[in-house]
């Protein structure tokens, strides 16, 4: 017997019952709900996933394809993840994905193939054509995969400059307020380096992987870096290279804007220590390896301030809160959107209905 999709079949027999005369409607729901065995909206007669559907958002299938494309695109998002737990966690950025693409699109937002294209010859430049072709096989994508996930992420993207990060408004009497309240930030006890880094490690070999793939692994990670350094010493920016980078890899690739490090963190890594007191602010470091050969990073130099107290005039303490309450106030909007948008749409998540059955 059929029933709406929101109404379990032996709940609708029961209100039947209940039109009959048969028994007070509230006790014949509740029996009617008992002989159910459960109140998960899995149960009932609700329709079968389509083949190969992992979710629904609002009429779209999301296949099992997008998200095993999404996890090889995005290696590095998901840690040491595994199995179910990972599966669930893709998804759900999938999920995520097409929901703000679906209101992209909808608000006609949408990049072009031609943008797609340009930003793809970016990435490749890096690359000779047989070495990106090898890095794409080595992860199994298509350069129609890679042309297809660029569009997505440049829509993506438009939509998040137009509805979130153009919100982001950070005023003279915000600093104020700012600075005011954590004067002690602005204490140093100890010379203060503002840093960025770019980091690559090298990817976990499964318990059964051979030591020649570990080596190969150390080996992409190793080529990878020395690519970056390499393009930074051209003058190209260090997160827009990370970012582009981190799209084609067999090394996992990780970027910090601005952190901040004191002199005694400093010191506990000596090989750092000495290779950031050489630099002046804009310059890099060489290569800098972990002592197991799997991580490998390039730091940059900000800025350095030393020991003393720094006032509200200084021209570095008001950058630093602008870019510190520009972030905070951008990744809270994201957050808020991303919650609205995300409950607003109709999803139905096929993948964890199977888990719970």
């Amino acid at each position: 017997m059929c029933c709406s999709p929101r109404v379990p079949a032996c709940v609708s027999e029961s209100v039947t019952l209940q039109r009959a005369g048969s028994a007070p409607w509230m006790t014949v729901v509740l029996a009617g709900l008992a002989l159910c065995g459960t109140l998960l909206p899995v149960s009932g007669c609700r329709r079968s996933a389509p083949d190969g559907a992992m979710a629904d958002v609002n009429g779209t299938i999301i296949t099992a394809a997008r998200v095993d494309e999404y996890d090889r695109l995005h290696p590095q998002a998901f840690g040491n993840e595994s199995g179910d737990q990972r599966r669930m966690d893709v998804l759900n950025e999938v999920i995520m994905e097409e929901v703000l693409e679906q209101r992209a699109r909808k608000d006609h937002l949408e990049a072009t193939d031609e943008d797609a294209d340009e930003k793809l010859t970016d990435m490749k430049s890096g690359y000779t054509q047989e070495e990106f072709e090898q890095q794409l096989a080595a992860a199994h994508l298509t350069m129609q995969d890679m042309r297809t996930q660029v569009r997505r992420e440049l829509t993506i993207d438009r939509l998040l400059n137009k509805d979130v990060f153009s919100r982001v408004n950070i005023t003279d009497a915000d600093l104020s307020t700012y600075y005011t309240g954590h004067q002690d930030e602005f204490h140093f006890p100890e010379t203060r380096y503002h840093l960025s880094r770019i980091v690559v490690q090298a990817l976990p070999v499964s318990a059964g992987g051979q030591q020649q793939d570990a080596a190969a692994s150390r080996a992409e990670a190793l080529r990878t870096i020395q690519l970056v350094h390499l393009r930074l010493q051209e003058g190209e920016n260090f997160a827009s290279l990370a970012s582009s980078l981190a799209r084609v890899k067999t090394a996992a690739i990780a970027a910090d804007a601005d952190i901040t490090v004191s002199a005694s963190q400093l010191h506990t890594d000596a090989s750092l220590e000495e290779s950031v007191e050489k630099l002046l602010p804009g310059q890099t470091t060489d290569v800098l390896a972990s002592p197991d050969g799997t991580t490998y990073a390039i730091y940059k130099l900000l800025s350095r301030m030393p020991a003393g107290d720094y006032s509200f005039e200084d021209p570095r303490v008001q950058q630093y809160i602008r870019e510190t309450l520009r972030t905070q106030r951008g990744d809270l909007l994201k957050a808020a959107y991303l919650d609205i948008l995300r409950n607003q749409a109709h999803v139905r998540n096929y993948y964890a209905e199977r888990l719970l059955q």
